[in-house]
């Protein structure tokens, strides 16, 4: 019985190790929620993103700043911008705390592979740059409009 158990807790463990889901999160700048498709919008067709947010999860009810840097760092940290250093887009104020947790820390030890690409803007060199925030992998660039 000792080995049917430890067989089936085996199995289990096994299973659940493999049910992690894929998490993927498309940040952009400047797009309004009605400038999607799936939201009403006739002028612009975007059937991948539409299909995405139908076929996983949509979260509607948020709030993002007027500009780049602190809508990234809220996003990477889950909290209030400044609490986390970042105060502008430029001359320093766009860099996060280094003691801050990142979404890409917590994801990374829950076992997931992290990646960040695109436009980042929170720190151009290490340890402000992804790979020094929890991203494994980047590609992309550091800077923001001015470069």
């Amino acid at each position: 019985m000792r080995i049917v158990f430890c067989l089936f807790t085996f199995a289990f463990c096994f299973l659940l190790e493999a049910a992690k889901p894929n998490v993927v999160v498309i940040l952009t700048d400047d797009q309004g929620w009605g400038d999607l498709s799936l939201n009403g919008n006739r002028d612009l067709d975007t059937p991948n993103i539409d299909s995405l947010a139908r076929d996983g999860a949509k979260f509607d009810r948020f709030f993002v700043c007027a500009v780049c840097s602190p809508t990234r760092a809220e996003f990477l940290t889950g909290r209030y911008h400044v609490r986390g250093g970042v105060y502008s887009t430029s001359a320093g104020g766009e860099r996060l705390d280094l003691d801050e947790l990142t979404i890409a820390d917590t994801f990374k030890a829950g076992g997931y592979a992290t990646g960040a690409f695109g436009k980042w803007h929170n720190g151009m060199q290490y340890p402000y740059h992804p790979n020094g925030r929890g991203f494994e992998e980047f590609y992309g660039f550091c800077s923001g409009h001015w470069g």
